[in-house]
């Protein structure tokens, strides 16, 4: 996704689709953390009484605007609840990626790698998410203190 003519490359999209009030919160993390509101990045929230189809719609149309040629990565909270349902059907090869279990490690690495394009993108999220759990045996170690996932 480089370009050699010095302009900066193409940013995969990043839509946030996820149960009330995570996707927001979500992007208020995101921006606390990097410092700004990441560009090309969106939340989409679903409530109970949401209209699957009206949310697919809105989901289609957030997924055209964050595409700015490099593809668009969504992101849900729940495999198999609605989010999940919605994004699923948006999925492109090479266009439109979904990752389930949305955190903020593997957001924040997502986010950085994008430029790099829709599969490293998709590969920096899951091993954030990966690399992001861990669980602390003992406070007063300075090696050995985290034991990270298998």
């Amino acid at each position: 996704m480089k370009s050699s003519k010095g302009k900066k490359p193409a940013e995969v999209g990043v839509l946030l689709l996820t149960h009330t009030p995570l996707a927001e919160a979500f992007l208020e993390v995101l921006t606390h953390v990097m410092g700004e509101r990441p560009t090309h990045c969106a939340a989409l929230s679903v409530q109970l009484s949401d209209d699957a189809e009206v949310l697919f719609g809105q989901a289609k149309a957030q997924v055209n605007a964050l595409d700015q040629g490099a593809g668009v990565l969504i992101f849900v909270d729940i495999c198999g609840a609605t989010p999940y349902r919605v994004a699923q059907r948006l999925i492109e090869p090479q266009r439109v990626a979904l990752v389930c279990g949305a955190s903020v490690p593997m957001l924040v690495r997502a986010l950085t790698y994008r430029e790099d394009g829709l599969e490293v993108a998709v590969q920096k999220a899951l091993s954030g998410g990966h690399q992001g759990v861990m669980c602390v045996k003992d406070n007063n170690k300075e090696s050995d203190v985290y034991d990270v996932a298998p």
